[in-house]
């Protein structure tokens, strides 16, 4: 691929674009189609760098994808970090751009136990929309990147019902990421261990005693 490759493209890393060509070739649709995903984001972006805040806390139970708790308050809960999420900040002026969730089996590999980048990284390569959805790979590393979209956002649902509908999508994404909200209850109320890096107290199993 290395011929036809503008110089700033991270596919001329061959490492990292073997994998994917490894990919296009296996059995599964669903890898083949997820290749194809990354490949074309990997072949419209360049890396850039991006200031974060990486991991964040997160209860044991709920957390911030909204499980359910169905145990009860007898059940202990307690807060752990959570190396899933990033935050990309804007260089200058440091305000958020968007809490990403970073996806380490999307490929159709393995999920990295523990936490993909280095924990405590200030920042990040990234390639894609930072407002919406891109590839992630450690500052000086490139040979590996990992797919990541904001608060979950289903990518992959519009690239697979077609060229057209992704295009569609893609067109009006940054509209409709201004639009809603940066999760559940917002990213203020994230604690990113950036921020806060001793664990909050665990919740309380059982309510004050009346009386």
């Amino acid at each position: 691929m290395n011929g036809t490759l503008p110089p700033w493209s991270p596919l001329n890393d061959p490492q990292l674009s073997g994998k994917y060509q490894k990919n296009l070739g296996s059995g599964n649709e669903n890898v083949r189609s997820k290749a194809q995903l990354q490949l074309d984001l990997l072949s419209r972006y360049a890396w850039q760098e991006y200031p974060v805040k990486y991991g964040c806390w997160t209860l044991n139970e709920t957390g911030l994808t909204g499980g359910t708790n169905l145990s009860g308050p007898w059940t202990k809960r307690s807060y752990v970090p959570d190396y899933s999420w990033i935050q990309l900040l804007d260089a200058g002026s440091g305000r958020p751009i968007g809490r990403h969730w970073i996806d380490t089996a999307f490929d159709g590999g393995l999920t990295v136990q523990g936490a993909p980048f280095p924990p405590g990284a200030t920042s990040i390569w990234f390639a894609g929309d930072p407002r919406a959805f891109g590839m992630f790979s450690p500052v000086g590393n490139g040979h590996i990147a990992y797919f990541g979209s904001r608060d979950r956002l289903q990518v992959f649902d519009a690239w697979r019902q077609g060229p057209q509908h992704y295009a569609q999508f893609a067109a009006t994404i940054g509209d409709t990421m201004d639009r809603r909200p940066t999760g559940a209850a917002g990213d203020a109320d994230v604690l990113w261990l950036a921020d806060h890096p001793q664990p909050p107290h665990s919740p309380k199993r059982f309510g004050a005693a009346r009386g």
